[in-house]
């Protein structure tokens, strides 16, 4: 295959990926990947991963079947190491490894037969101290570029954003059930080659079919779309009775979330530190099709409201069905739910649902704090998606007041931490005041005047979110007496608390409704001030009687932006 030989700009492109540790990107690699050898000549090593593959028979050549060089032998670590006239890097260079054995992170077992791995480096893609990981990934990219007519730069952008990272040739894989070094780009890209070990034993092929499993993958997705199938139809994984289902990408987000909870990984990475996981939008249960719908809306911090569409086996719509919503936020050391409204069944299969996120697993700089994992229970099955929950910016998404001491739950001290799949145990219980969250739900002008609706929900405990009515019951924690709501009061004002208006509640969802506003304008944003009375106590910001209601800046005719 032809490809133009790279200009300074697209060089640098792939610079700004993080193809090259030459120009700064990744870690991990050795301090003499890319040496001279003898004048003319250079050392070019690597490794074969898929963890360490030893005895893989590796090949250079110049992705037109020419060898460049005589082959290499992958020592006990997976290395290998080239000596190549210094002129073979001006144009492009396909790195191949197949056979040797190695060990399945995901099944533990040991010495399993490997197959092929394979890069493609971009002719002027390598400089001085850079080298040539053959990882899962990397193998992906290889055979959209070689085998599906994928251009480089279009075939790493296309596994970017199906995968949510873009593999780094110049960073030493570590074995993720093994580490030997704790740089965590290392770790992190040993974890990733990790996950296509456990997609392979999720979909119940055999530790030796992962190789095949990469090859229908690069297949897949060479339409530009990873979903199962191309224009030939579903896509078998060559050598076994499997084909691809179509929420593949689905089982692969969900691979990291089971390998971490299995305990055989022995990575330093927290959740924070694991980047973003692809949201994909289908998941398949054993008897239903749920898709995720959104008209485009990405999920931000505050209110966040989508469609389910649910179908049977045949494809028939499934209304009718107990469909519930249970979201679990895992950060570094620690993980909490979030408030959730009921799922409304519309009658024709698609079921209206909301979550009320407390925090983004993203920030506006693109630093992680974590993932959330959205359980959808219908019917007694699950479906799991990976929202990327964006920071929300302009007005106020919610506010949190807090009771005082005659209302308190059970705290946890998070300061062992609790990691995806780690075990919460040793975590002392202690007191703390009951946290009322108040999200903006709707603002809208009706004749002349504002209604402005409010949910409010009262934390149980960092899994449990209530939604807080006349006749609700709040449970509390150890010796702590649960609180029955037998009164309560919700109050508005938008003149800084001279005049108020009462909120109605909207049965026992939560919501709470304020007609008849006034003093606002649209396209302005306005302070509102929201007192909250329940069983004759105002909650404040800080708990005590001295603390300030609850302040919301809001936009009449705006909204709230991610960031």
């Amino acid at each position: 295959m032809k490809h133009l030989k790279k200009t300074p700009s697209s060089l640098l492109s792939l610079c700004l990926t993080g193809l090259l540790t030459a120009c700064g990107g990744g870690g991990g690699s050795n301090g003499d990947d890319l040496v001279p050898s003898e004048e003319g000549s250079v050392t070019l090593n690597g490794s074969v991963f898929a963890a360490p593959v030893r005895g893989a028979s590796v090949t250079l050549s110049d992705c037109s079947s020419h060898e460049l060089a005589a082959p290499a032998v992958s020592d006990e670590g997976g290395a290998y190491r080239f000596s190549i006239p210094s002129d073979y890097l001006n144009g492009d260079l396909c790195i191949l490894a197949t056979g040797g054995v190695f060990d399945d992170e995901a099944t533990g077992t040991r010495d399993r037969p490997a197959g092929r791995l394979a890069a493609f480096v971009p002719a002027g893609g390598m400089g001085p101290d850079a080298s040539v990981h053959l990882t899962p990934g990397s193998t992906i990219i290889h055979d959209l570029i070689t085998r599906h007519g994928q251009a480089p730069d279009d075939a790493r952008a296309l596994f970017l954003a199906t995968f949510g990272y873009a593999p780094d040739l110049g960073v030493a894989p570590t074995d993720a059930t093994r580490p030997t070094t704790s740089d965590k780009a290392s770790q992190r890209a040993g974890l990733r080659a990790a996950l296509f070990s456990q997609l392979t034993m999720e979909l119940g092929l055999l530790a030796t079919d992962q190789f095949s499993l990469l090859e229908a993958l690069a297949r897949d997705l060479a339409d530009g779309t990873l979903d199962g199938s191309d224009d030939g139809g579903p896509i078998s994984v060559t050598g076994t009775s499997v084909t691809l289902p179509a929420d593949i990408l689905n089982r692969y987000a969900n691979a990291m979330y089971e390998f971490r909870a299995g305990g055989r990984e022995a990575t330093d990475l927290s959740n924070a530190e694991l980047g973003t996981l692809p949201f994909a939008k289908l998941a398949l249960t054993d008897n239903y099709r749920v898709e995720y719908l959104d008209d485009g809306a990405a999920p931000t911090e505050g209110k966040s409201s989508f469609r389910l569409k649910i179908s049977d086996a045949d494809g028939n719509a499934a209304p009718g069905l107990a469909v519930s919503l249970m979201p679990m936020m895992y950060m570094s050391g620690m993980a909490h739910s979030t408030p959730v409204a009921d799922v409304v069944d519309n009658g024709d299969g698609t079921y209206e649902a909301t979550v009320y996120y407390l925090m983004a697993s993203s920030m506006m700089n693109g630093m992680s704090m974590g993932y959330w994992k959205l359980d959808i229970m219908v019917g007694g099955e699950k479906a799991t998606f990976y929202p990327n929950v964006m920071m929300a910016m302009g007005d106020s998404v919610k506010a949190t007041l807090k009771g005082g001491q005659t209302d308190m739950i059970a705290a946890m001290d998070m300061s062992g931490g609790m990691d995806m799949g780690h075990d919460m145990g040793g975590m002392a219980v202690s007191e703390e005041p009951r946290s009322y969250y108040i999200f903006k739900d709707a603002l809208m002008a009706m004749s002349g005047s504002y209604t402005l609706k409010l949910f409010i929900a009262a934390k149980e405990s960092m899994m449990s979110y209530s939604p807080v009515y006349v006749g609700a019951s709040l449970a509390s924690g150890g010796a702590l007496a649960g609180l029955e709501v037998l009164s309560m009061n919700v109050e508005v004002s938008t003149d800084g608390g001279n005049t108020w208006t009462p909120a109605t509640a909207e049965g026992t969802t939560g919501i709470w409704t304020a007609t008849g506003l006034t003093g606002l304008t649209d396209g302005e944003q306005a302070e509102i001030q929201v007192r909250l009375t329940v069983n004759g106590e105002r909650k404040t910001s800080d708990g005590t009687a001295s603390g300030l209601d609850a302040i919301l800046l809001l936009t009449p005719g705006g909204m709230s932006m991610p960031m």
